[in-house]
């Protein structure tokens, strides 16, 4: 009866680690195609020298390049967007939410962009400095367990470079 009783506690144990390994990868997994979505999107940005955000009918080569790189990697995960930004007195940027065909969205999204300016929009006497501007990109992956499904999800966040957006 001693030697039954072992063995379950030593099958559990072994469960338990085949569990916790299969975890580990899948969240790896998950981390590494999310990390390769944010490179691909920030490059798409800074290529294309910023995106419009205020309309997607435009037929946006950057989002349109975005969708591509989401479809040929297999990008799925989906979340929500971050609140407001804060940039100087009394100042906010939203981001924007798209879902995985480039459509804006406030549910569903596989990917939010904000585009934040680095000048006032105040008009001055003389204008020579040209309007520059960053974007913040923010992209998802969570930790798919087979049986559990979505135990938890996280947030991957980078930035652009600072971009000549006088166009």
């Amino acid at each position: 009866m001693r030697e039954a009783i072992g063995g379950t506690w030593i099958f559990q144990i072994v469960i338990f680690f085949i569990l916790l390994f299969t975890g580990f990868m899948c969240l790896t997994i998950n981390q590494s195609k999310a990390y390769n979505v944010k490179s691909a999107m920030v490059d798409a940005i800074e290529r294309y020298n910023g995106t419009n955000l205020d309309d997607i009918n435009t037929g946006d080569p950057a989002i349109e390049e975005i969708v591509a790189s989401l479809k040929e990697r297999g990008y799925r995960t989906t979340g929500k967007c971050p609140n407001d930004i804060n940039y100087g007195v009394g100042k906010r940027i939203q981001y924007v939410g798209y879902d995985r065909d480039g459509h804006l969205s406030s549910t569903n999204v596989s990917f939010c962009i904000a585009k934040v300016p680095t000048h006032d929009d105040q008009p001055h006497e003389v204008d020579e400095l040209p309007s520059m501007a960053y974007y913040k990109v923010v992209v998802f992956y969570q930790l798919d367990l087979p049986i559990f499904k979505n135990a938890f999800n996280f947030t991957l966040r980078s930035d652009t470079r600072l971009l000549n957006v006088s166009r």
